[in-house]
């Protein structure tokens, strides 16, 4: 089913893998702010009411494309707690590092949850939108058998930079390591596999 967000219109395409409901597309709600690098870590978002993304090289069309790029705070609404809606349409809410997990060994029995690093053999290649249009070749073993339809949207770094597009695909956990990290997944164009780590919320 197609899920339409009433705040803003945005329409994102939704997919049952197992017990769970998913959405087939990055969020991509909210103000753009422009990301500057200051050669030092930082946040261009705040605390204000209104719900702030970055944009890929500070361009809208890489969000029509890509989807937002959000802090750990901005994406879980100032809160911490594991599971809460964030900027998420109602009836939905951030995955958990459980839920991912829950989502990944579904797709490959041999990824392991409880490791930092990459795991398992192809859950990754299932999650993957196939082609070399939203990732590099080679896409290594890009089915997306899963429509879950992740893109190599890249990612900005703590000091403000944009790096990655077409490289990577980052996505948070409402999980937190610590106080200033959060729990994330990460897919990659040149690995089938799934990556689990922690990094700086900002």
């Amino acid at each position: 089913e197609t899920l339409r967000d009433e705040r803003d219109g945005q329409e994102y395409p939704t997919v049952q893998i197992g017990s769970q409901c998913w959405m087939a597309k990055n969020l991509n709600i909210g103000t753009m702010v422009n990301s500057v690098n200051t050669g030092s870590s930082h946040s261009a978002v705040s605390n204000n009411g209104l719900i702030e993304k970055y944009c890929y090289d500070n361009d809208p069309v890489n969000c029509a494309v890509y989807g937002g790029l959000y802090d750990w705070d901005e994406m879980m609404g100032y809160t911490t707690t594991p599971g809460t809606q964030g900027i998420c349409p109602t009836g939905w809410h951030i995955p958990t590092d459980a839920e991912w997990c829950t989502l990944t060994t579904y797709l490959d029995a041999t990824v392991n949850c409880n490791y930092w690093g990459w795991s398992g053999t192809n859950a990754g290649g299932k999650m993957k939108a196939t082609g070399t249009t939203y990732w590099y070749s080679p896409n290594t073993g890009a089915t997306n058998s899963s429509g879950f339809t992740a893109l190599g949207a890249g990612t900005r770094d703590h000091n403000g930079n944009f790096n990655d597009l077409r490289y990577y695909a980052f996505f948070w956990s409402s999980s937190e390591f610590s106080s200033t990290s959060g729990i994330y997944r990460l897919l990659y164009y040149d690995t089938a596999s799934v990556f689990r780590d922690i990094t700086n919320e900002t």
